[in-house]
């Protein structure tokens, strides 16, 4: 069987505000895995801390969506990096997009061989 999962998750914090609902729906940020890989993804990685209004909409705006799930992923977390480089960022905020960072790069392996087990990525 087969599931969408969403990257950004958990849907009751990403839906809250439209800039993080944008991105939550991405298309390439809603890959297809198979049942088992989805459910051990939310068994074992945290969910990816919202993050505040300002660093959501410099997210937004310099996220662009990749050719597959892999590229996009690499994509939002530059973008997220960039927004904690912004100069009025405050250091609280670098650490919650460093957290955000690792929860998305945390999900990589499972994405990419419950990808590879259904036959979306070689």
């Amino acid at each position: 069987m087969r599931d969408q999962h969403h990257i950004l998750h958990n849907r009751q914090e990403w839906e809250l505000r439209p800039e993080a609902r944008r991105l939550r729906g991405a298309r390439t940020l809603m890959p297809e895995l198979d049942r088992r890989v989805h459910d051990e993804i939310h068994a074992v990685c945290p969910p990816v801390p919202l993050l505040g209004y300002y660093a959501l909409r410099l997210i937004e705006q310099n996220f662009e969506e990749g050719r597959n799930t892999l590229q996009s992923m690499d994509n939002l977390m530059h973008a997220i990096d960039l927004s904690a480089a912004h100069p009025k960022t405050h250091y609280i905020e670098r650490g919650m997009a460093d957290l955000a960072i690792q929860a998305i790069e945390l999900q990589r392996p499972w994405i990419a061989d419950g990808m590879r087990h259904i036959g979306l990525v070689a």
